[in-house]
């Protein structure tokens, strides 16, 4: 439950983030104290489904966007998934994989 409740946040933030809002703009739209909007956003507090009704109203977008982030996985899923692509890869593969790790790190 925790780990939703902090991908449900984090999807909350991205979303507010890309139209511009920050948390207090939300907040004042919704009618919600800008500390439950942080609390939320952050994953240590949860929300009524009249609530989560209003914030989505306010991003304009449907309530299942909002629970749309099966995208987010946990590191050591990831770290698993790029170890299997890895071991499947050829020679010139791997060589272009490492050049693209290099270009985020650097």
């Amino acid at each position: 439950m925790e780990t939703m409740k902090k991908y449900f946040g984090a999807r909350i933030k991205e979303i507010r983030e890309s139209r511009g809002l920050n948390q207090e703009q939300l907040a004042e739209i919704v009618n919600m104290e800008s500390r439950h909007i942080s609390r939320i956003e952050t994953g240590k507090s949860f929300t009524t489904l009249e609530n989560i009704d209003k914030i989505a109203k306010a991003l304009n977008v449907d309530i299942n966007t909002l629970f749309a982030f099966q995208h987010k996985k946990d590191k050591n899923i990831l770290i698993t998934e790029i170890d299997n692509y890895l071991e499947k890869a050829n020679d010139e593969q791997i060589e272009l994989a490492y050049k693209l790790i290099q270009v985020v790190f650097n």
